[in-house]
């Protein structure tokens, strides 16, 4: 079988949702590696607080902040930014909705907003530490992704009030805040150019809305078995669920392992 690039989600594909690596993964993936293929991940996190499984997979490529941040092999190929202008917009558009905003540029994530519930529940989920407070971070750091912490109801009105952003639901209280365009596929998309590959030699794994566009890019997607329902339909085939070998079996039925 031709080596093929394996792009891997975190959470709910590599993490089960207590945060751990199911037995077996880390073995799997490895042998994957053996057998030729790559190994990339692929997620909405930021490098920092991905760095921990990055670390212990063994993993220097990845597709973070869900395309915004691209890296080969230590070989960072991409950055992205989102404008201030447009920050600024939507900073006084959660602020008169009294929604608060976390800021994450390369090294940290801040938020604007003090000891707010809804940054405490969602970002404890990741088991990450919370982030620190500052109120203009994003007039002086180069952000590449923020979040907004919102009802899905009101998400509809951020969508409505800003075309040019694109707002992925990750949380029962938050979403994800890009430049519209932006996806892991587009991600994945400069990567493969980078070292001579296409879509076809593309193998994608994930379980959420913000997988959507990276199962759709690749030649060959699975879907977790504990993925959104919207994310079946996009799949090559479903797996089982993360905490029941779902990778693994993903991978031998693929016959990568």
């Amino acid at each position: 079988m031709k080596n093929k690039i394996l792009f891997f989600d975190i959470d709910g594909t590599i993490l089960d949702h207590d945060k751990n690596i199911p037995n077996g993964v880390e073995e799997a993936l490895q042998k994957a590696r053996d057998n030729g293929h790559e190994i990339v991940i692929s997620t909405g996190r930021s490098p920092f607080t991905a760095k921990t499984v990055l670390d212990r997979l063994k993993v220097d490529s990845f597709v973070c902040y869900n395309g915004q941040i691209v890296q080969f092999k230590g070989k960072v190929l991409h950055k992205g930014i989102l404008a201030k202008e447009e920050l600024t917009r939507l900073t006084d558009f959660a602020n008169a909705r009294n929604q608060p905003l976390v800021y994450m540029d390369s090294d940290e994530m801040v938020s604007n907003f003090e000891d707010h519930p809804d940054v405490f529940d969602s970002i404890f989920t990741l088991k990450v530490d919370l982030p620190r407070y500052a109120e203009d971070f994003f007039l002086t750091n180069d952000i590449h992704q923020a979040l907004i912490f919102c009802s899905f109801e009101e998400q509809k009105e951020y969508e409505q009030a800003f075309p040019n952003l694109k707002f992925v639901r990750w949380h029962r209280v938050s979403c994800d805040v890009l430049p519209k365009g932006v996806s892991k596929a587009k991600g994945m998309d400069l990567l493969l150019k980078h070292i001579g590959r296409g879509p076809e030699d593309a193998v994608a794994f994930g379980d959420g809305l913000n997988d959507i566009e990276m199962l759709q890019f690749a030649g060959t997607s699975v879907a977790m078995g504990n993925c959104v329902e919207e994310l079946k339909e996009h799949a090559t085939f479903v797996t089982d669920h993360v905490s029941e070998s779902g990778l693994i079996n993903a991978m031998k039925k693929l016959s990568l392992i």
